[in-house]
């Protein structure tokens, strides 16, 4: 049994080693590598860093490649200082957004009463354009939308997985931008 309870001990340690340091995490988000900020820093979130700064770069790493799940527990802990509140109202911005979003797309809620920030994000373009009124149906079962703005393209629709995730397709002069999708 000490040997199982040693090799575990060891396997931890060996994980903590391979572990990225804050310095290298704001090094990796200054070089937009979001992904590795995101996932490793929500683990040195969840083990217990709570510098507010640090929580808003892995916060802004996560909403950068749609990780708006993430930003639940992080947005919940911001409430210290200001830019905290700050980053901390953008993330429950975004959650909000993507819920809204999904129960338009599932359950036809009507969203244009509601009043909520705008920010540069996809769901808060959407969500914009959504309230307004300004899309096009393009299909109603599944409910695809479309969203044309002089150049800009936005396609709204729900994947056919058994759990439907909501997918955001960006075009730019007719060329795929970005996808994005969201559970």
């Amino acid at each position: 049994m000490n040997r199982l309870y040693s090799s575990i001990l060891l396997s931890l340690i060996l994980l903590d080693l391979n572990a990225k340091s804050v310095d290298d995490l704001i090094v990796d988000f200054q070089r937009k590598n979001f992904s590795s900020v995101c996932n490793e820093g929500s683990i040195k979130i969840d083990r217990g860093n709570k510098d507010e700064d640090f929580m808003g770069v892995v916060g802004t790493a996560c909403a950068e490649i749609d990780s708006v799940n993430k930003l639940a527990t992080i947005q919940n802990e911001l409430k210290s200082t200001r830019a905290g509140r700050n980053n901390g109202s953008y993330f429950a911005t975004l959650i909000l957004q993507k819920k809204l979003l999904y129960q338009f797309m599932v359950d036809d809620v009507d969203l244009g009463y509601l009043r909520v920030p705008d920010t540069n994000h996809i769901l808060s373009i959407v969500f914009k354009y959504i309230v307004l009124k300004k899309f096009k149906i393009i299909s109603d079962s599944p409910k695809e939308l479309e969203i044309v703005d002089g150049e800009l393209k936005i396609k709204l629709y729900l994947s056919r997985d058994s759990q439907p995730k909501m997918m955001i397709d960006l075009y730019k002069n007719g060329s795929l931008e970005s996808q994005h999708w969201y559970r």
